[in-house]
């Protein structure tokens, strides 16, 4: 009787590590305590992610990766930039576009194809030449 208790406790406290490994955690709180309202340079730019608002975070959080390795740690610099400047407006619009389901945790910025400049549209122009 002995053996059968010791399996059946071995039994669910293997199947309880097994929906543990499983779980996702969810961050109690934002990412990025601050945004910096100054963006950064495209080139700079190595990949980012964007966080919706949560139940613990009522903020959207866009994350930039940048290629400019901290010298200490080795990795690669993290940066918060506000949702609300122009930058952040662009990322937003190719994160919608590119991660339609949901699925992916970064995109690289080469994905985003992102016009920089903005372009002057000119209706009905035409040339003339003169003889």
């Amino acid at each position: 009787m002995a053996f059968l208790t010791h399996a059946v406790s071995f039994f669910l406290v293997v199947v309880l590590w097994i929906q543990h490994s499983n779980a996702q955690s969810v961050p109690d709180r934002c990412r990025c305590p601050t945004t910096s309202s100054k963006a950064s340079r495209w080139k700079n730019i190595d990949e980012f992610s964007i966080t919706a608002p949560r139940s613990r975070c009522k903020a959207t959080e866009i994350i930039l990766t940048l290629k400019i390795v901290n010298a200490k740690t080795k990795e690669k610099e993290q940066r918060c930039i506000s949702p609300n400047i122009y930058q952040g407006e662009l990322l937003q619009e190719c994160w919608n576009r590119i991660n339609k389901d949901g699925r992916r945790a970064t995109v690289k910025i080469s994905e985003c194809e992102i016009n920089r400049s903005p372009t002057i549209k000119s209706e009905n122009a035409t040339t003339v030449r003169q003889p």
